[in-house]
């Protein structure tokens, strides 16, 4: 079981009402990483959104939470935020009031009334209250100066320091997925079915089906992610060993294997998930 000092970043996820997850180069790994972290943030409340600059095709059609993937990025962007419950709206809408645009917000029946002080107007700060980046942000060009605002998490499998990093989570060599795995219970994020279904596909293009760049961690990782995506009343059951001491649960059963390239040792570079 791996160990990474997440103090800080725990600090961070305190008191963030929003998120920024920041994917520099498009990968099955590092999309369904980013993906992972993001639903477990939005179930526990927060708005997120997950940037990634290339457009993902049907090779990522498997990963859950794809709705919150988007691959432009404004700085100039004005987020209205309400601190209000959410499951008190009843539906949000605009309108052309002579060419001022209004915002209208409709909240239930009997439900209270959206004060001023919960309205929150963002166009000159942080583009969230806590932001992660997973990878090298240079790959992004211009875009890459999202970090000079914002306090930012970086997550790298390769020995690079960034002096714009309140927090650093360094791993080498080690796949994104993998190093979720261990890190998103640390942070008090619990796998669920998805989340884990999503690091589960990410560790399997990533190593190949387990067959390269792998360690005594990385089995540990996917046997934790395969154990999230069993019901809560079958886990025990499915994730027991076998007559022979062999888990008889199968990768299979969450998603397909990939596809290799015919004559080769190396993955399609299109992998089929």
């Amino acid at each position: 079981m791996k160990n990474y000092n997440v103090a800080t970043i725990k600090n961070l996820l305190l008191n963030a009402k929003s998120a920024f997850i920041a994917v520099p180069q498009l990968s099955v790994d590092g999309v369904a990483a980013g993906l992972a972290l993001a639903l477990l943030l939005k179930k526990s409340g927060r708005n997120v959104k997950v940037f990634c600059p290339q457009k993902t095709d049907a090779n990522y059609s498997k990963l859950s939470g794809l709705d919150l993937l988007v691959n432009t990025y404004n700085a100039s962007d004005l987020v209205v935020s309400l601190d209000y419950p959410l499951d008190q709206i009843e539906q949000v809408s605009y309108n052309d009031d002579g060419g001022r645009l209004n915002l209208v917000v409709k909240t239930k029946a009997n439900s209270p009334k959206i004060e001023n002080n919960q309205i929150l107007i963002n166009n000159d700060s942080s583009i969230a209250d806590v932001c992660f980046m997973l990878g090298d942000e240079s790959s992004l060009g211009s875009n890459s100066a999202m970090t000079s605002k914002g306090n930012w998490v970086f997550i790298t499998p390769a020995d690079i320091q960034k002096t714009w990093a309140k927090a650093t989570i360094f791993d080498q060599d080690a796949p994104f997925s993998e190093i979720f795995a261990f890190l998103l219970p640390m942070l008090g994020l619990n796998l669920d079915s998805d989340a884990g279904k999503n690091l589960l596909i990410g560790l399997r293009v990533a190593t190949q089906s387990f067959s390269v760049n792998v360690s005594p961690e990385t089995f540990e990782a996917g046997a934790v992610c395969l154990r999230a995506t069993q019901p809560e009343e079958e886990a025990e059951t499915a994730t027991a060993p076998s007559a022979t001491g062999v888990n008889t649960t199968p990768f299979e059963a969450v998603e397909r294997k990939p596809s290799i390239a015919p004559g080769a040792n190396k993955p399609n570079p299109n992998p089929v998930i």
